[in-house]
């Protein structure tokens, strides 16, 4: 069944309202770790451009992205995610 334009675009805001919680999230982390976006970028293999834009909410942050910033931050992805989910008020 297809979506009714509406809900595409209540489901296109929440998407965008996740990202940017979560890219919140991992700023709050970084910053409880002390690390700069420089450091997260080396922790992780991405750039600190990503990171800036991950943690603006600038880009959806992939399985795989989400994947080694949790690895790096010693969390789990799910304590990521339902920070963000939490923030977003999606239960």
């Amino acid at each position: 069944m297809n979506a009714t334009p509406a809900e595409s675009e209540d489901a296109t805001a929440e998407e965008a309202r996740l990202d940017a919680a979560l890219g919140a999230e991992v700023r709050a982390m970084r910053a409880r770790h002390g690390w700069t976006q420089e450091a997260l970028a080396e922790a992780t293999g991405y750039n600190k451009k990503t990171i800036a834009r991950l943690e603006h909410g600038e880009r959806a942050m992939t399985v795989t992205q989400l994947y080694k910033i949790c690895r790096a931050f010693g969390i789990r992805p799910s304590e990521l995610v339902g920070a963000a989910e939490k923030e977003v008020g999606i239960q």
